[in-house]
């Protein structure tokens, strides 16, 4: 009579297979599910700077403030401010390229983050928001995140992915 009572070779192959498919199923979700999460919390940051952006717009507007939020990011004759320059990525930049109203594009700092309310959002050295103020249309007003999502930089692309 025959009394084994261990695990054979076979089963236990099979178990360390399927937790190994488990394992792998899990890290791929877990890894989507934080960038999804950047991606949101991006969002969330560039969605608060627009609303406080829009607010400064109109008060500016109506006379009630003298200066816009910010370091003007070029100069009176259009060049890029050099220590933007150095920072910038060469895609948002051409996308500056192409605007008219260059005057109207702001870098948001952390100190001018914090001035505004915005003390949850938090930057390094290496990242900063840049406003682009549209006096006309509020609403049009635009920012975007220098270190961008997948390619896209300003809050109207991200909201598309």
């Amino acid at each position: 009579m025959n009394l084994n009572k261990g695990i054979t070779i076979i089963a236990l192959i099979i178990t360390v297979v399927v937790m190994l498919i488990l394992a792998g199923v899990g890290v791929y979700y877990g890894s989507d599910a934080i960038e999804k999460a950047r991606l949101e919390d991006i969002r969330t940051n560039m969605f608060q700077i627009k609303s406080k952006a829009k607010i400064v717009a109109e008060q500016y507007n109506f006379k009630d403030i003298d200066n816009l939020v910010g370091t003007p990011l070029y100069e009176e004759n259009k060049t890029m401010q050099d220590y933007v320059a150095q920072a910038i990525p060469d895609e948002l930049e051409s996308i500056f390229s192409n605007l008219e109203n260059k005057d109207k594009l702001y870098l948001w700092s952390q100190n001018d983050l914090n001035n505004e309310g915005l003390n949850s959002i938090q930057i390094n050295a290496e990242e900063f928001y840049i406003v682009y103020y549209d006096l006309k249309d509020t609403n049009a007003t635009e920012v975007y995140y220098s270190k961008g999502f997948d390619g896209a930089y300003s809050l109207t692309d991200l909201q598309n992915k």
